[in-house]
């Protein structure tokens, strides 16, 4: 059991929290929480400084956003990555959803004192997910003490606490689809190195500070199953409605997931459905049954593979395990659909690179005569129609085959590629 969090961190109203109307009169604003969870211990000069950075980001958060009744609830979990020099960002992403659903948060930032593996990069300080409204912090390249000497042990913890906050803050603006800036010293310009997040002043730029007012607005609106209008509603409609209702951040969430790299990421799906490519275009009785099929039917051939292995990959690699007992929420549509739109995505662009190679190889090396040979069963020479038939068929067979090799993807690895949106 997470123990009990310090009264100070717990959610609380406010005399802040109240506006006024155009009368006057006080009216509340809307609420958005933000859970921090320790995972794992942490020693006394990290604990004061996450004290100190906890209460820089929630300043911070208050003086940029006024509009807004934040709270930060906090809990710690010792018993997580205890020991561990590297933790799977994955994994961390794992504990904050669990938390920010049983919780009901908006928001969720783990933290924790080990390192963060990095799959694309050499070293992470943090892994957002927006699909899952969580990020990941590491403290382990944060620490001062690591690098710069003649610091006294309050500038120590005072600049390991702004590093901290900043890095908390540049991983919120991630969550709410922010974009990198250039602004020197913004919230939102990449760190390279933990010694970057020394000059950021905490603050985001006009145009940052204005697109994330407009999400987190959103985010602070009642939730589907907090109205009486959705209680009636069937699972099938409850979540049409909360596609419809929620498309934008559902855009946002893909974009943030990019899955038109996932075949270059995932290799051993690449492999597979490439391999199949060149066993098919190098045999006769594919070229033979490929040219002959009405394009229609291999249009609907491939929407059902893109369909079917998005699916396959969805369950074998349990992006989205099912987690019984837990009462249906708009956020949990929302990152499903998601995550199925992402993948969906990522095969799709795999299908455009099968299909647009076999017709290039075609062009390259297949010249009429050798195509005419093999596509006997042909009334007329073989035209572009005939090839781009053949090479749809091509790309959906591929990417069936793609499908079974990317189910021996390492499902850590696969999770980490569908759910961080950046090695930060």
């Amino acid at each position: 059991m997470p123990d009990v969090p310090p009264v100070s961190d717990l959610p609380r109203p406010e005399a802040a929290d109240l506006g006024a109307d155009a009368g006057g009169a006080p009216v509340a604003k809307p609420d958005v929480v933000v859970g921090w969870v320790q995972a794992g211990p942490l020693d006394d000069d990290q604990r004061e400084a996450f004290r100190q950075a906890r209460e820089r980001f929630r300043e911070a958060l208050r003086a940029e956003l006024p509009d807004f009744a934040w709270a930060f609830p906090f809990v710690r979990r010792r018993d997580l990555t205890s020991g561990e020099a590297e933790v799977e960002p994955v994994d961390l992403l794992d504990i904050g959803a669990t938390e920010r659903r049983v919780l009901g948060w908006d928001f969720a930032i783990v933290v924790s004192a080990s390192d963060l593996h990095a799959w694309f990069r050499p070293f992470a300080l943090a892994a957002p997910s927006q699909a899952l409204d969580v990020a990941a912090l590491s403290l382990a390249r944060l620490d001062p003490v690591t690098r710069e000497r003649g610091l006294s042990p309050e500038q120590r913890t005072s600049r390991f606490a702004h590093r901290i906050a900043a890095l908390a803050l540049h991983t919120f603006g991630h969550l709410n689809g922010l974009d990198h800036s250039d602004t020197p010293g913004a919230v939102m310009t990449p760190p390279h190195n933990s010694a970057d997040l020394d000059a950021s002043t905490l603050a985001f730029t006009a145009a940052n500070r204005a697109e994330i007012k407009a999400e987190i607005a959103d985010v602070a609106d009642p939730r589907m199953e907090e109205e009486r209008a959705f209680e009636r509603l069937g699972d099938v409609a409850f979540a049409v409605r909360a596609v419809l209702l929620n498309w934008s951040d559902v855009a946002d969430t893909v974009l943030q997931i990019r899955p038109w790299r996932f075949p270059f990421q995932l290799s051993k799906l690449t492999t597979a459905a490439f391999s199949t490519l060149v066993v098919l275009v190098m045999t006769a009785e594919a070229w033979d049954l490929g040219t002959r099929q009405p394009l229609a039917v291999v249009a609907a051939l491939s929407a059902a593979a893109i369909a079917g292995t998005s699916a396959y990959l969805v369950r074998k690699q349990g992006l989205l395990a099912r987690r019984h007992g837990h009462a249906r929420t708009e956020q949990q549509v929302v990152q499903a659909a998601s995550i199925l739109l992402a993948l969906g995505l990522g095969m799709s662009t795999t299908w455009v690179l099968l299909f647009g190679t076999t017709v290039l190889v075609r062009l390259l090396f297949f010249d009429s005569a050798i195509l005419s040979g093999w596509a006997a069963s042909l009334d007329g020479p073989v035209e572009m129609l005939n090839v781009f038939a053949f090479a749809g068929f091509v790309a959906a067979l591929g990417l069936g085959v793609g499908a079974l090799g990317g189910s021996f993807e390492d499902q850590t690895y696969f999770r980490h590629v569908a759910y961080v949106d950046e090695e930060t």
